[in-house]
């Protein structure tokens, strides 16, 4: 995504005395579009990827072992290791759109009615959260494996640099709440989710501060640790947080609101980059 700013001049032409006393017409000039104007943010990107591929050999080695919780029929702990895992894709979410094949194999939408079409997280889900099984979800297991090694192999190559990952973040902000927090999950993992894209803004902020404006910087500052506060509550151990499912109309819309004002101070730091 690039960040722009379209300019219209409109030229208004000053009419001139001539040296006889008369008074030239104004010629009239139509409002002038420049070209639109790019932001160049490629190094800022890159280096968001450089903290992506840090954490991809746990990310394969916490998916392996979600797999072999499948294949051994450990249901109990595969439910519990599902939600953290996922922690780890939805910090890649900003940049999610340079793979988008594999983004589609790992982290595609299950279509009612064609489960055995889909793959990766959203078919385990299924599985460990719906039918409350393993059985049948182990080749599932096994392709995710699989498709996360692909990543980690082909990340330290993928081209970021037509990213801007800063409005990239203040979507999946807007996303979150406006579709995954006001909807039912299958895992009802949503808490976690927020966490883990709150690292995101987090690490974008400091990335990005010597980049945009003192007040958008701050204000998003602020609303991470309104959104910060709020997750904490619902912290239960250790990285383990409440199932969404739990949450009354009150708990969901203090947490939509609080998403959407990280979301909004995202885009002011990208409206505001220099």
């Amino acid at each position: 995504m690039k960040n722009s700013k379209r300019i219209m001049i409109a030229l208004v032409a000053v009419g001139l005395l001539t040296a006889c006393g008369k008074k030239e017409e104004n010629p009239v000039t139509e409002p002038v579009e420049q070209q639109e104007v790019k932001v160049d943010v490629a190094a800022e990107a890159e280096q968001y990827k450089s903290l992506i591929m840090g954490q991809m050999d746990s990310f394969t080695a916490d998916t392996e072992l979600l797999a072999t919780y499948v294949k051994e029929g450990n249901l109990e702990e595969a439910q519990k290791l599902y939600p953290l895992v996922t922690m780890y894709y939805e910090r890649m979410q900003p940049i999610a759109s340079n793979f988008q094949e594999l983004d589609e194999k790992i982290n595609g939408e299950v279509v009612e009615g064609k489960e055995e079409e889909t793959t990766g997280f959203q078919k385990l889900a299924h599985g460990l959260f719906v039918e409350k099984k393993t059985t049948g979800y182990e080749e599932a297991a096994d392709e995710l494996v699989e498709n996360v090694k692909a990543l980690q192999s082909e990340l330290p190559t993928t081209d970021v640099s037509e990213n801007n990952v800063l409005a990239s973040a203040a979507t999946m902000f807007n996303m979150m709440a406006t579709n995954r927090l006001s909807a039912q999950s299958i895992a009802n993992n949503e808490v976690y989710a927020v966490k883990a894209q709150t690292e995101v803004a987090e690490d974008l902020l400091e990335i990005f501060i010597p980049r945009v404006s003192t007040e958008s910087a701050e204000t998003t500052s602020e609303t991470l640790k309104e959104l910060n506060e709020i997750v904490a509550y619902y912290e239960v151990g250790k990285e383990d947080y409440v199932n969404y499912s739990f949450f009354t109309a009150k708990q969901k819309e203090e947490l939509k609101t609080a998403v959407q004002r990280v979301g909004s101070a995202l885009q002011e730091m990208n409206d505001s980059l220099k």
